[in-house]
């Protein structure tokens, strides 16, 4: 272990609550010149649409800062931090932390580091914990007894400050050793390639104008014929509005089920949709002339030609096919030393399947960038045949 290597000293562990704006201030003026800082975020997302953020935390490799969201106001300053292109943000499995970040801050950070990511581009599991990833590079137990804490409980605890500091407190010094292995094997650029997908990925549902194929990835939607399919996308569209007007999770709304139930069904009359005996009790709570409106405002609107729900069981043919990628995919990965779900997981190579028979087929955006180079030639020669096999039925 080098010798440099920012293990933190006890004025790292021992954190800093920030409560005051001007504080904050001279903290994003000194940060402003770092090229990383590490950060986390403590949120509650029970009973909302909308994650409610506790805390905030940063850590510089000096000092471990608790920023307190309940009590400091002015934010510029470290929304423009977040936006510096010039400093990297240093997170551990940060999917949800970025939909606080753009929630509250309108704001994504980035360039982003995840060591999670980054762990399974070094072999060391797909999923890592920050517990795990901080024994197997540091030998160092994390306690984890407050993950299930009220984050916005005030006056926070002693044990709730020591967790939430302990959760950034490593992720300098795991960054510094991660980069070396990752700069050697040239996967640095890989990791913040993927750092820009989540991104992506976390910005999706927050564009309105997707929210009409939020249908294709209900479960059950392969069952319904396109009519049905045409009921539901109405149904899933509002209950999105909806949620996130009421700001309450969506089976509050609306289950799954009962969209489903509703578009098999497609009640005429408000007597026939209270006989509909599956309506769960929230579904139940809606005024019958809304769903009466928004079914028929689907049965007026047919989907498009190529709209394909996923989730349909694949034929034997396809399975066989599912599990000889599976298998091009994990010899991919062991060639390359790195998890094999990071190339192409198993709901992304049965989406490969499904929609490689369509005539308009192109390789998927999210097997593209440095996974397609990987994966294409190993692929494609696999899909093929499955493309042969259904131009020839559609010929005969």
């Amino acid at each position: 272990m080098s010798e440099h290597l920012a293990i933190p000293d006890s004025a790292v562990l021992q954190p800093r609550l920030v409560t005051d704006n001007a504080h904050l201030a001279q903290l994003c003026q000194r940060w402003r010149h770092l090229p990383a800082l590490a950060m986390d975020t403590e949120f509650i997302r029970v009973d909302t649409f909308y994650p409610q953020l506790g805390l905030l935390q940063v850590c510089d490799g000096q000092g471990s800062y608790l920023l307190d969201p309940l009590v400091l106001s002015e934010w510029a300053a470290f929304r423009e931090l977040l936006a510096d292109r010039n400093i990297l943000k240093v997170l551990h499995a940060c999917s949800e932390d970025l939909l606080v970040f753009r929630e509250y801050f309108d704001v994504m950070p980035g360039p982003l580091f995840d060591t999670q990511k980054a762990g399974a581009f070094l072999g060391m599991g797909y999923s890592i914990s920050y517990q795990n990833l901080v024994r197997e590079l540091l030998d160092i137990e994390v306690d984890k007894g407050e993950t299930r804490s009220d984050w916005l409980r005030r006056p926070l605890s002693q044990q709730q400050l020591h967790y939430a500091a302990l959760d950034v407190a490593y992720l300098p010094a795991m960054h510094q050793l991660m980069s070396v292995s990752l700069r050697e094997r040239e996967l640095l650029q890989p990791l913040l390639d993927e750092g820009e997908q989540m991104q992506v990925l976390a910005l999706q549902t927050e564009n309105e104008g997707d929210w009409d194929t939020l249908y294709l990835g209900m479960g059950a939607a392969w069952r319904l014929d396109r009519d049905q399919l045409a009921i539901l996308r109405a149904l899933a569209q509002w209950r999105e509005q909806e949620a996130r007007h009421l700001n309450i999770p969506r089976p509050w709304v609306a289950r799954d089920s009962d969209l489903i139930l509703l578009a098999q069904q497609a009640p005429v009359d408000a007597q026939t949709l209270r006989g509909l005996g599956d309506l769960s009790p929230a579904a139940r709570k809606v005024d019958s002339e809304t769903w009466l409106d928004l079914i028929r405002e689907g049965q007026a609107n047919p989907i498009p030609e190529n709209a394909v729900p996923l989730g349909q069981p694949l034929d034997p043919a396809q399975r066989r096919l599912l599990k000889q990628c599976q298998a091009a995919v994990r010899e991919v990965a062991a060639s390359q030393r790195m998890a094999s779900e990071l190339l192409a997981r198993k709901k992304q190579l049965t989406a490969l399947i499904e929609t490689a028979s369509q005539d308009d087929w192109q390789w998927p955006e999210e097997l593209g960038g440095w996974r397609r180079p990987l994966l294409e030639p190993v692929l494609l020669p696999l899909l093929e045949s499955l493309r042969s096999s259904h131009a020839s039925e559609t010929a005969s």
